[in-house]
């Protein structure tokens, strides 16, 4: 008995439908993300169980923080074989924006960002702030209050920091330079190096070497002195009435650039942008600040984080010099 062509139609629509399903469950998104794994992952297990979207999540090693992945990112530009970009801070992303790597997509969950801490042309947007902090050990009777404190000859030998071309601390440096001009960037990073700071690999070593009694401050991540065990003290420097503050530091979401964009990729960065997701990196102690929340929860350096962007290299490579006790270019 030859089948009707009803029942041909059935047949036909379920093998199609059947086919979609497969390629539902099969397709998968990758994330290059720079936030910790231990603080991503679950995150990411979590997106993937209520949506079930696959996600491929691709980090970076701590001495390569940002650095590695922005790379990877720029040298993958012709085959893009990353779908979105999870920055854990603002400056490699902004620079990545401006080299076209990046499409624009106005995430709904970013409608409530501050302006500071998104872009207007909707290429990246922000959520779940940190902040660069002296680690102050608890033998320590002398008081922190400015970045400048570091220079005093009480703590001469005693400060330690990551190298400026890692992680957050590019960002720092560059930001420093921002507001102080090359003649107070230069006279700050000379008195450390004066002062005897040492340098290590990246920002979750200043807070170990301090517990571990080998310093008695550092310039670090607010996340790095809570993971650390210890009783260190966290300074927000700069946080007096007319002082510059300190630096916030947002993490970073955006649409990767390429000729076959998911609807899956959105779903993610609206998901990444969520306030529920900048909750998660707050309660796990990542992120001490929200995106959203007015400017009154410690004062943050006011900057044009795209210009500092752009001037995040020449920095690092004056900063790096001074602190190799050799006359920047």
């Amino acid at each position: 008995m030859r089948p009707s062509l009803l029942h041909l139609l059935r047949l036909s629509a379920f093998i199609c439908g059947s086919l979609l399903l497969c390629q539902s469950l099969l397709a998968e998104i990758t994330l290059y993300a720079s936030v910790d794994e231990p603080y991503a992952k679950p995150i990411v297990e979590k997106f993937t169980k209520e949506t079930g979207i696959r996600v491929k999540l691709v980090t970076d090693a701590e001495a390569m923080k940002s650095i590695g992945l922005a790379e990877r990112l720029r040298a993958e530009k012709d085959r893009p074989r990353c779908d979105v970009w999870w920055g854990n801070e603002p400056f490699h992303t902004v620079n990545l924006a401006e080299e076209g790597l990046f499409e624009p997509y106005e995430s709904p969950s970013a409608k409530d960002v501050r302006a500071l801490f998104k872009d207007e042309d909707h290429r990246w947007a922000g959520a779940g702030i940190r902040a660069r902090v002296i680690a102050v050990s608890p033998r320590s009777d002398f008081l922190l209050a400015q970045l400048d404190d570091l220079l005093s000859p009480v703590l001469k030998g005693k400060i330690v920091m990551g190298r400026p071309a890692v992680g957050t601390i590019g960002g720092h440096v560059a930001a420093i330079y921002a507001l102080r001009g090359k003649e107070g960037g230069d006279a700050f990073f000379k008195g450390l190096k004066a002062n005897g700071v040492v340098l290590v690999g990246g920002n979750s070593p200043v807070p170990q070497q301090i517990a571990a009694g080998n310093f008695i401050a550092g310039l670090t991540d607010n996340d790095d002195v809570t993971a650390t065990k210890g009783d260190l003290a966290m300074v927000l420097p700069d946080q007096a009435n007319n002082a510059i503050g300190t630096l916030a530091i947002p993490t970073t979401v955006a649409l990767v650039k390429r000729p076959d964009t998911q609807d899956d990729s959105k779903k993610l960065i609206d998901y990444l942008l969520s306030e529920a997701t900048e909750k998660a990196l707050i309660d796990a102690n990542f992120a001490g600040w929200s995106a959203r929340a007015p400017e009154a929860q410690f004062r943050a350096m006011q900057i044009d984080y795209l210009a500092v962007a752009k001037s995040m290299p020449a920095a690092v490579r004056r900063a790096e010099a001074i602190l190799a006790g050799r006359e920047p270019e």
